[in-house]
């Protein structure tokens, strides 16, 4: 098993066993992985957000203000059909 594998998984038991420590037994293996997911996201993830949100503001800087709100949720409701 590789490093990065036993470091998530140990991350993972942490946070189980403090969930559980703390009263939140009542939640499926499936919502505990989600929960820690959202709680605990990848070294990747974190980075590719970051390189996401260094490119905007490069973008900001260079003039580029991006959409409208309102022209993106035009746009959003007539490509899913939201009416």
């Amino acid at each position: 098993m590789s490093g990065d594998v036993e470091s998530e998984l140990a991350s993972f038991h942490r946070f189980v066993a403090d969930a559980l420590q703390h009263g939140r037994g009542d939640v499926s293996p499936e919502e505990a992985i989600d929960l820690w997911r959202s709680q605990c996201p990848a070294e990747s993830d974190f980075e590719e957000t970051v390189s996401a949100v260094q490119e905007a503001l490069q973008d900001m800087e260079n003039g580029d203000r991006g959409v409208a709100f309102e022209q993106f949720d035009r746009d959003f409701r007539q490509r899913h059909k939201l009416g």
